[in-house]
């Protein structure tokens, strides 16, 4: 039987992915949304309130998470939509044709709640929903992870320190901080304990 670990995803960990939605004209809606793991048939997702993603939801019970990481279907998901010929019917729904792996997502619970973050107050959908059925296109899925990008970019910062001044050193240091943000906000143990030695190391400096 199939379950989120069989694609890689790990239970607590946020993950990027794309998630397709049926327009009210039946067509396909797909948006960049991080979803989080909670356990092998269950997921977690926090939408911003005005979106084509929060407005389909309401309208229907399902959505397809679409597991890849094509850097163009990322780009036209956030700026506007995939091409249809991007899409295959799914379940009275659409999937990326591009995609490592796909699954169909059961609401199960939804609600409002008003969330503040480093970008102020914002009213934001919590909705959590069960993972009903998971298609492979590859044996070998991986999913999208921030942490482990962050890490790989706090390293290029880490090596290059001791080569800066002025400017330039403030702003490596805001960037190592907001990358450690993060890492404690989507990253697994290792990757805290990770970004841990690189502040050791990187604060050496001071």
């Amino acid at each position: 039987m199939l379950n989120l670990k069989s694609i890689g995803m790990e239970p607590g960990l946020l993950y990027e992915t794309i998630i397709t939605t049926l327009n009210p004209d039946n067509t396909p809606n797909a948006a960049p949304i991080g979803v989080t793991c909670k356990g092998l048939d269950e997921i977690i997702i926090y939408l911003h309130q005005g979106s084509h993603t929060v407005k389909n939801i309401k309208n229907n019970d399902t959505f397809i998470v679409n597991i890849l990481n094509d850097p163009i279907l990322f780009v036209q998901s956030t700026i506007g939509n995939p091409p249809i010929e991007s899409f295959v019917e799914y379940r009275d729904n659409y999937a990326l044709k591009n995609s490592e792996a796909y699954f169909k997502a059961q609401i199960t619970k939804r609600r409002e709640v008003q969330r503040k973050d480093q970008f102020g107050v914002s009213k934001t959908t919590i909705v959590n929903a069960h993972v009903e059925e998971i298609i492979k296109n590859q044996d070998c899925v991986t999913p999208l992870n921030r942490a482990i990008y962050g890490i790989i970019e706090a390293l290029v910062y880490l090596t290059r320190i001791n080569m800066v001044t002025g400017d330039t050193e403030k702003l490596y240091k805001l960037r190592i901080k907001e990358i450690n943000r993060i890492i404690n906000k989507v990253g697994a143990s290792n990757h805290k304990d990770a970004m841990k030695t690189i502040l050791q190391e990187f604060n050496k400096n001071d």
